[in-house]
């Protein structure tokens, strides 16, 4: 173990700030240490982990590799071999048999309805990759092939047993992420009876980007997120209102943003974006990702 560095010349940064900067939570952090070597952070004389810039660039590149689908592991040799450069490739090897072996097992516990399988998987994943990016290539691919094969025998109960699962594995972690001091609040809400995972990812990849949003379960209408928007401590909305949203709802959410003051962003699969825009409401893309960008630049007032 290292003693307190001594060289004034580097800056040294706590797991803490470094788990911010990187959106990569502290327990994965370590795990990449104790198992794949990753990283040889110093130390303090009371044992604290002390990070370098440097340290949070090689952070910062194993999630961009693990953001194309890459296994840790493969990651791992690729930049001890010299292998990344600093403008990743945008082609990737064939899917790698690390997410395949995961994949096997998870639809092995989800078609013999064992919850205590798929939460030990759910917990290995989460020490090995960024939550975002386990979710992307194996939980919310298996929700939606169980949404595509519901008509199938069981088709309807593995789906409810699954979102149960995901779902409740989601909030756990949106939960214990570390709120940003002073970061814009977001309500985040369903107004239909559809699952929450969307919303759910939408909430942590808005946390990722040290955004302050809170997921309310089951469904509000229009009339009791208006009600809940008089609180002072809101900055926007995030509404999922499905595919089949009436005239009336939607008649109601411009209302909402029209005497609150705060953006609407709605979460709709086959509506109209010039539907909602007309309203005065946000339409989000398809892509996620994309969309809690553009979300954390209106409320930081960045353009870029």
């Amino acid at each position: 173990m290292s003693d307190t560095p001594a060289d004034p010349n580097l800056a040294y940064y706590p797991i803490r700030i470094v788990s911010n900067e990187t959106g990569v939570n502290a327990i994965t952090l370590r795990a990449w240490e104790r198992r794949y070597g990753l990283l040889n952070p110093k130390r303090t004389a009371k044992g604290h982990r002390l990070y370098t810039e440097q340290d949070i660039q090689l952070i910062r590149k194993v999630v961009a590799l693990l953001n194309r689908g890459i296994p840790i592991s493969q990651a791992q040799a690729m930049i001890d071999n010299g292998e990344v450069a600093d403008d990743l490739p945008a082609s990737v090897p064939n899917r790698p048999s690390q997410w395949q072996h995961y994949r096997e097992h998870l639809n092995k516990a989800v078609m013999e309805f064992d919850d205590g399988a798929a939460a030990t998987l759910f917990v290995e994943v989460s020490q090995f990759f960024p939550i975002d990016v386990a979710l992307r290539f194996l939980f919310i691919p298996l929700y939606r092939h169980l949404q595509e094969n519901v008509t199938q025998q069981l088709g309807p109960a593995r789906l409810r047993f699954y979102a149960a699962f995901l779902q409740a594995r989601m909030a756990w972690r949106l939960s214990e992420q570390e709120r940003a001091a002073g970061a814009p609040s977001v309500i985040v809400a369903n107004c239909t009876g559809q699952d929450d995972i969307d919303l759910l990812l939408m909430a942590l990849l808005l946390k990722q980007h040290k955004l302050d949003p809170v997921w309310f379960s089951g469904i509000l209408a229009p009339a009791q997120l208006a009600e809940l928007a008089r609180m002072p401590r809101w900055q926007a909305l995030v509404i999922n209102v499905g595919d089949q949203a009436s005239d009336r709802m939607l008649d109601q959410l411009q209302q909402l943003t029209q005497h609150s003051g705060q953006p609407v962003f709605v979460l709709s699969q086959g509506l109209e974006q010039s539907s909602l825009l007309s309203r005065g409401l946000i339409a989000l893309q398809e892509d996620l990702h994309q969309s809690a960008l553009n979300i954390r630049d209106m409320l930081s007032g960045i353009i870029e």
